[in-house]
């Protein structure tokens, strides 16, 4: 059986079927400004579930910071992710809008490392 092929075909060919892989390939996280990788979409689905977005937003002031307003007051510190991971974990007062603390909930119920994968997610705001 003879075959007829043309260069442009084999090249579009190998072109579609790359582009087929990559799309069925896992998301890659995203590369943070601190350096560390995170997963934007597993930490936002935790700050939805844990109710963080009842008092916090990404860009904007809510009861509490927006997120990026966080990342912002972080921004420079090398104790940045411990600092937050603590705030996040350990439960201690957050200061609100009026200028009095409350207890900030912990998150206790998700691993170490999902944690710390919101953690940089706020730090990447």
């Amino acid at each position: 059986m003879k075959h007829n092929s043309h260069p442009a075909l084999g090249l579009l060919s190998a072109t579609l079927l790359a582009a087929a892989i990559s799309a069925c390939a896992p998301v890659t996280p995203a590369q943070t400004a601190t350096g560390s990788r995170c997963d934007a979409v597993a930490a936002k689905a935790m700050a939805v579930k844990d109710h963080c977005l009842r008092c916090h937003a990404e860009t904007r002031q809510k009861e509490g910071p927006s997120f990026s307003a966080v990342a912002m007051k972080y921004r420079g510190n090398p104790n940045a992710e411990a600092n937050l991971y603590e705030h996040l974990t350990i439960g201690d007062g957050a200061k609100m809008l009026e200028g009095h603390a409350e207890f900030h909930k912990c998150i206790a119920s998700e691993s170490p490392e999902k944690i710390r994968n919101m953690v940089r997610w706020i730090l990447d705001q």
